[in-house]
Protein backbone atom coordinates (compact mmCIF):
# COMPACT_ATOMS: atom_id res chain seq x y z
CA UNK A 1 0.00 0.00 0.00
CA UNK A 2 1.46 3.35 -0.58
CA UNK A 3 1.70 6.08 1.76
CA UNK A 4 1.57 9.88 1.36
CA UNK A 5 5.63 9.56 0.73
CA UNK A 6 5.49 7.58 -2.36
CA UNK A 7 3.47 8.44 -5.32
CA UNK A 8 2.99 6.01 -8.21
CA UNK A 9 3.21 7.28 -11.72
CA UNK A 10 2.11 5.42 -14.47
CA UNK A 11 2.63 6.33 -18.40
CA UNK A 12 -0.50 8.94 -18.91
CA UNK A 13 0.53 10.66 -16.17
CA UNK A 14 3.94 11.26 -17.11
CA UNK A 15 3.04 11.87 -21.29
CA UNK A 16 3.32 15.63 -20.65
CA UNK A 17 7.11 15.17 -19.71
CA UNK A 18 8.43 13.74 -23.09
CA UNK A 19 9.05 16.94 -25.25
CA UNK A 20 11.64 18.68 -21.84
CA UNK A 21 13.17 14.88 -21.81
CA UNK A 22 14.02 15.54 -25.74
CA UNK A 23 15.27 18.69 -25.05
CA UNK A 24 17.31 17.91 -22.48
CA UNK A 25 18.76 15.33 -24.91
CA UNK A 26 19.57 17.88 -27.16
CA UNK A 27 22.40 19.72 -24.93
CA UNK A 28 25.78 19.60 -26.13
CA UNK A 29 28.63 17.90 -23.45
CA UNK A 30 31.28 20.57 -22.33
CA UNK A 31 34.44 19.19 -21.37
CA UNK A 32 34.44 21.79 -18.13
CA UNK A 33 37.38 22.69 -16.17
CA UNK A 34 39.19 19.78 -14.11
CA UNK A 35 38.88 20.14 -10.53
CA UNK A 36 41.48 18.52 -8.79
CA UNK A 37 41.48 17.46 -5.49
CA UNK A 38 42.96 14.27 -2.80
CA UNK A 39 42.44 11.90 -0.30
CA UNK A 40 44.06 9.36 1.25
CA UNK A 41 47.38 9.61 -1.04
CA UNK A 42 45.35 9.66 -4.04
CA UNK A 43 44.50 12.62 -6.64
CA UNK A 44 41.26 12.71 -8.44
CA UNK A 45 40.44 14.76 -11.53
CA UNK A 46 36.58 16.17 -11.17
CA UNK A 47 35.47 18.43 -14.24
CA UNK A 48 33.33 22.04 -13.56
CA UNK A 49 30.62 23.30 -15.49
CA UNK A 50 29.71 27.19 -14.66
CA UNK A 51 26.61 29.08 -16.14
CA UNK A 52 26.33 31.63 -18.64
CA UNK A 53 24.76 33.88 -15.61
CA UNK A 54 24.74 34.14 -12.26
CA UNK A 55 24.96 31.83 -10.07
CA UNK A 56 21.69 30.79 -8.42
CA UNK A 57 23.70 27.76 -6.66
CA UNK A 58 25.94 24.83 -6.75
CA UNK A 59 25.62 21.42 -7.37
CA UNK A 60 27.73 18.46 -7.22
CA UNK A 61 26.55 15.80 -9.77
CA UNK A 62 27.89 12.08 -8.82
CA UNK A 63 27.56 10.11 -11.86
CA UNK A 64 27.05 6.27 -12.74
CA UNK A 65 29.43 3.21 -12.74
CA UNK A 66 31.11 4.75 -16.08
CA UNK A 67 32.31 7.92 -14.26
CA UNK A 68 33.05 11.50 -16.38
CA UNK A 69 32.02 10.64 -19.53
CA UNK A 70 30.05 12.69 -22.64
CA UNK A 71 26.41 11.80 -20.64
CA UNK A 72 27.19 13.24 -17.27
CA UNK A 73 28.79 16.19 -18.83
CA UNK A 74 25.85 16.67 -20.57
CA UNK A 75 23.75 16.52 -17.79
CA UNK A 76 26.10 19.09 -15.96
CA UNK A 77 25.84 21.45 -18.78
CA UNK A 78 21.21 21.30 -18.32
CA UNK A 79 21.54 21.90 -14.89
CA UNK A 80 23.97 25.18 -15.35
CA UNK A 81 21.86 26.20 -17.78
CA UNK A 82 19.34 26.81 -14.93
CA UNK A 83 22.33 28.77 -13.23
CA UNK A 84 24.05 26.34 -11.29
CA UNK A 85 28.05 26.00 -11.22
CA UNK A 86 28.19 22.26 -11.09
CA UNK A 87 30.88 20.02 -10.41
CA UNK A 88 31.01 16.23 -11.86
CA UNK A 89 32.33 13.95 -8.76
CA UNK A 90 35.16 12.12 -9.42
CA UNK A 91 35.05 8.78 -7.41
CA UNK A 92 37.37 6.72 -9.12
CA UNK A 93 40.75 8.96 -9.04
CA UNK A 94 42.45 11.13 -11.84
CA UNK A 95 43.42 8.98 -15.38
CA UNK A 96 40.59 6.52 -14.77
CA UNK A 97 38.31 6.00 -17.07
CA UNK A 98 35.91 3.15 -17.66
CA UNK A 99 35.49 1.78 -21.10
CA UNK A 100 33.87 -1.19 -20.58
CA UNK A 101 30.95 -3.04 -17.96
CA UNK A 102 33.95 -5.17 -16.80
CA UNK A 103 36.26 -2.11 -15.34
CA UNK A 104 32.25 -0.30 -14.84
CA UNK A 105 32.00 -3.47 -12.11
CA UNK A 106 35.28 -3.99 -11.00
CA UNK A 107 35.76 -0.06 -9.76
CA UNK A 108 32.38 0.17 -8.53
CA UNK A 109 32.89 -2.95 -6.49
CA UNK A 110 35.36 -1.91 -4.56
CA UNK A 111 33.54 1.46 -3.41
CA UNK A 112 30.16 -0.56 -2.27
CA UNK A 113 32.48 -2.88 -0.28
CA UNK A 114 34.37 0.35 1.15
CA UNK A 115 31.04 2.67 1.91
CA UNK A 116 33.44 4.98 4.39
CA UNK A 117 36.01 5.54 1.09
CA UNK A 118 33.29 6.47 -1.21
CA UNK A 119 32.26 8.96 1.56
CA UNK A 120 35.34 10.36 2.15
CA UNK A 121 36.15 10.56 -1.92
CA UNK A 122 33.02 12.22 -2.19
CA UNK A 123 33.77 14.78 0.83
CA UNK A 124 36.84 15.93 -0.36
CA UNK A 125 35.36 16.55 -4.00
CA UNK A 126 32.74 18.57 -1.77
CA UNK A 127 35.11 20.55 -0.30
CA UNK A 128 37.27 21.41 -2.71
CA UNK A 129 34.48 22.57 -4.98
CA UNK A 130 33.15 24.88 -2.46
CA UNK A 131 36.75 26.93 -2.42
CA UNK A 132 36.12 27.77 -6.44
CA UNK A 133 32.42 28.90 -6.00
CA UNK A 134 32.14 30.31 -2.39
CA UNK A 135 29.47 32.83 -3.89
CA UNK A 136 26.84 30.06 -4.27
CA UNK A 137 24.47 30.53 -1.90
CA UNK A 138 23.65 26.57 -1.21
CA UNK A 139 25.04 23.31 -2.42
CA UNK A 140 23.03 20.57 -3.21
CA UNK A 141 23.31 17.07 -5.14
CA UNK A 142 22.33 14.85 -7.42
CA UNK A 143 23.36 10.90 -7.50
CA UNK A 144 22.53 8.82 -10.46
CA UNK A 145 23.19 5.29 -10.09
CA UNK A 146 26.35 4.52 -8.12
CA UNK A 147 26.46 7.89 -8.00
CA UNK A 148 22.63 7.43 -5.59
CA UNK A 149 24.86 5.03 -3.58
CA UNK A 150 27.64 7.81 -3.01
CA UNK A 151 25.33 10.61 -1.95
CA UNK A 152 23.80 8.72 0.44
CA UNK A 153 27.30 6.95 1.85
CA UNK A 154 28.44 10.99 2.16
CA UNK A 155 25.23 11.90 3.99
CA UNK A 156 25.50 9.73 6.44
CA UNK A 157 29.09 10.79 7.93
CA UNK A 158 28.34 14.51 6.72
CA UNK A 159 25.38 16.98 5.65
CA UNK A 160 28.06 18.68 3.40
CA UNK A 161 24.50 19.57 1.07
CA UNK A 162 21.40 21.54 1.74
CA UNK A 163 18.95 18.77 -0.56
CA UNK A 164 20.04 15.90 -3.26
CA UNK A 165 17.74 13.75 -5.81
CA UNK A 166 18.65 10.40 -6.36
CA UNK A 167 17.83 8.62 -9.52
CA UNK A 168 17.92 5.05 -10.11
CA UNK A 169 19.70 4.95 -7.20
CA UNK A 170 21.82 1.95 -6.36
CA UNK A 171 21.64 1.51 -3.46
CA UNK A 172 23.39 -0.83 -0.20
CA UNK A 173 21.47 -2.65 2.05
CA UNK A 174 20.51 -0.04 4.65
CA UNK A 175 22.01 -1.55 8.34
CA UNK A 176 20.80 1.56 10.11
CA UNK A 177 23.57 4.37 8.96
CA UNK A 178 20.95 5.53 6.60
CA UNK A 179 18.68 6.61 9.45
CA UNK A 180 21.10 9.68 10.58
CA UNK A 181 20.44 11.35 7.44
CA UNK A 182 18.33 14.62 7.99
CA UNK A 183 19.36 16.13 4.33
CA UNK A 184 15.97 16.37 2.56
CA UNK A 185 16.17 14.04 -0.37
CA UNK A 186 13.95 13.06 -3.29
CA UNK A 187 14.10 9.38 -4.75
CA UNK A 188 13.22 8.68 -8.30
CA UNK A 189 13.07 5.14 -9.24
CA UNK A 190 11.87 2.39 -12.11
CA UNK A 191 9.56 -0.34 -10.74
CA UNK A 192 11.28 -2.76 -13.00
CA UNK A 193 14.80 -1.65 -11.55
CA UNK A 194 16.67 -5.03 -11.55
CA UNK A 195 19.79 -3.14 -10.11
CA UNK A 196 18.06 -1.70 -6.67
CA UNK A 197 14.75 -3.60 -6.71
CA UNK A 198 11.91 -1.46 -5.22
CA UNK A 199 11.90 -3.14 -1.79
CA UNK A 200 15.38 -1.87 -1.16
CA UNK A 201 14.47 1.71 -2.25
CA UNK A 202 11.13 1.34 -0.13
CA UNK A 203 13.20 0.09 2.83
CA UNK A 204 15.83 2.97 2.66
CA UNK A 205 12.77 5.59 2.38
CA UNK A 206 11.25 3.66 5.68
CA UNK A 207 15.23 4.10 7.37
CA UNK A 208 15.28 7.36 6.80
CA UNK A 209 11.52 8.81 7.36
CA UNK A 210 12.02 6.76 11.00
CA UNK A 211 14.20 9.63 12.03
CA UNK A 212 11.84 12.48 10.63
CA UNK A 213 13.92 13.35 7.17
CA UNK A 214 12.08 14.79 4.78
CA UNK A 215 12.31 12.74 1.95
CA UNK A 216 10.25 11.11 -0.97
CA UNK A 217 9.80 8.04 -3.38
CA UNK A 218 8.86 8.84 -6.69
CA UNK A 219 7.85 5.03 -8.52
CA UNK A 220 7.64 5.37 -12.59
CA UNK A 221 5.34 2.26 -13.69
CA UNK A 222 7.14 -0.36 -15.71
CA UNK A 223 10.55 1.98 -15.82
CA UNK A 224 13.92 0.14 -15.72
CA UNK A 225 17.41 1.09 -14.18
CA UNK A 226 18.62 4.63 -15.58
CA UNK A 227 15.29 5.50 -17.48
CA UNK A 228 16.24 8.67 -17.48
CA UNK A 229 19.55 8.50 -19.89
CA UNK A 230 18.30 9.50 -23.39
CA UNK A 231 21.68 7.64 -24.74
CA UNK A 232 20.07 4.45 -23.78
CA UNK A 233 17.89 1.94 -26.08
CA UNK A 234 14.51 2.47 -25.28
CA UNK A 235 12.18 -1.05 -25.41
CA UNK A 236 13.79 -4.73 -24.99
CA UNK A 237 13.42 -6.87 -22.05
CA UNK A 238 17.23 -5.38 -20.41
CA UNK A 239 18.05 -4.69 -17.14
CA UNK A 240 18.61 -0.60 -18.00
CA UNK A 241 16.99 1.29 -21.25
CA UNK A 242 15.96 4.87 -21.67
CA UNK A 243 11.73 5.41 -21.22
CA UNK A 244 10.76 8.68 -22.20
CA UNK A 245 7.36 8.32 -20.81
CA UNK A 246 8.91 9.23 -17.52
CA UNK A 247 11.96 10.71 -18.23
CA UNK A 248 10.79 14.55 -18.60
CA UNK A 249 9.01 14.45 -15.65
CA UNK A 250 11.85 13.07 -13.39
CA UNK A 251 13.89 16.21 -15.04
CA UNK A 252 11.48 18.27 -14.49
CA UNK A 253 10.87 17.09 -10.75
CA UNK A 254 14.28 17.08 -10.25
CA UNK A 255 14.96 21.22 -11.17
CA UNK A 256 11.88 22.14 -9.54
CA UNK A 257 13.12 20.81 -6.25
CA UNK A 258 16.75 21.85 -6.72
CA UNK A 259 15.58 25.38 -7.36
CA UNK A 260 13.34 25.40 -4.19
CA UNK A 261 16.50 25.24 -1.95
CA UNK A 262 17.26 28.45 -2.49
CA UNK A 263 14.48 29.71 -0.33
Amino acid sequence: MLNRRIVLKTALAASGGILMSETASGLSATPGQPLVYRDDGTDFSGRIVMPDGAVRGSLVYVPDWYGIYDYTLAEARRFASLGFAVMVADVYGAGVRITSDAQATQASQFLRDNPRTASRRLQAGVRAFRDVVPQAPFLAAVGFSLGGFCVLEMLTDAPLVRGAVILSGALGQPAGDYAAIETPIRFHHGTRDMVADVARVTKVLAWLEAKGCDCALTLYAGARHAFTNPNLPSGGDGWLGYDARYAGEADAATESFLLSLKG
